[in-house]
């Protein structure tokens, strides 16, 4: 039997009746909005079909904010998340953690793998309190839940924010670790090794350490497909690269289809910079890209411009 990350809160599975996919959910969301008696005109995602891409342990969260704000979702994974078969590295420098600074996180899967670690090793936030942690945005408040202070996040949501932040701060030298993804079955999106790049830039030693697996999903794509080429999604919403390239792949020659009728939304800059590298037009892009609801209320902004 695989083991399971561990993720905070409970599991919230939701069955949407219809031309709708299953959501899970991965946690409650905190500032969930109530829509009864909501007038629909009132809701510019009322009636939108949209596709989103993103692994189980994201969908949840996305897929209940869409059916909030009036869409009908339809959950498509392209990529899916798992734990390492094997955490001996990891485990190996949490403990000698003495020997590094600080500890980056590019993503809550880091930080769930980190925070399961620490658990299964019987260590608690007084024997990190010398690791300095930097995480991005919301995914900052896991960390805070576990007792452990983010000593940096970064005003700009992203990798590169928090090597732009070390480097105004003055944080030239020292030792970084990076728990990242152990990529399997694709090619690895750039985020990573360009963070680790600019890590090095600015006279950082960097350890790259594998916290979870991510691949190419190749089951269950059959509806969302369909749907796609017959024309049936009025959005498609990536939040992340590996997204992006997983779905080229599966549709091969019929990759045109994303910049035919449907509208393409991104989370954040570095999302819709992978989707334009790949030739793809980037309608909408979440200003707001430290949560979800910055995501789905760029996807509102658009509609409203185009009633």
């Amino acid at each position: 039997m695989r083991n399971r990350i561990k993720v905070a809160g409970r599991l919230l599975v939701v069955m949407v009746i219809g031309s709708l996919a299953p959501l899970f959910a991965a946690e409650p969301v905190a500032t969930a909005r109530t829509t009864d008696l909501i007038d629909r005109a009132s809701l510019p995602l009322y009636g939108k079909t949209v596709l989103y891409t993103a692994p189980r342990n994201y969908a949840g969260r996305l897929g209940q904010l869409l059916i909030e704000r009036g869409a009908r979702p339809v959950w498509m994974p392209t990529i899916y998340i798992e734990p390492v078969p094997d955490y001996k590295v990891f485990d190996e420098v949490l403990r000698e953690r003495d020997k590094y600074d600080w500890i980056a996180f590019t993503s809550r899967n880091g930080i769930e793998a980190y925070l399961n670690r620490l658990e299964a090793l019987g260590l608690g936030p007084d024997d990190v309190r010398q690791l300095k942690s930097a995480a991005i945005g919301n995914d900052a408040r896991l960390l805070e839940q576990a007792g452990i202070e983010p000593a940096l996040v970064p005003p700009v949501p992203s990798p590169r924010g928090i090597a732009d932040e070390l480097k105004r701060r003055g944080v030239s030298d020292g030792t970084i670790l990076v728990p990242a993804p152990d990529v399997i079955g694709m090619d690895e999106p750039a985020v990573v090794p360009d963070f680790i790049r600019d890590l090095e830039a600015i006279g950082l030693k960097t350890k790259r350490v594998p916290a979870y697996v991510t691949a190419r999903e190749t089951r269950g794509l059959e509806r969302g497909t369909r749907m796609l080429l017959n024309g049936e999604i009025d959005m498609i919403a990536f939040t992340s690269r590996g997204e992006i390239d997983s779905l080229l792949h599966h549709l091969g020659a019929d990759s045109d289809v994303l910049n035919q009728k449907t509208v393409v939304a991104c989370f954040g800059p570095i999302t819709s910079e992978g989707a334009r590298l790949r030739k793809i037009r980037v309608d909408v892009v979440a200003r707001d890209y430290s949560r979800f609801e910055g995501f789905v209320t760029a996807m509102e902004d658009w509609y409203r411009k185009r009633p």
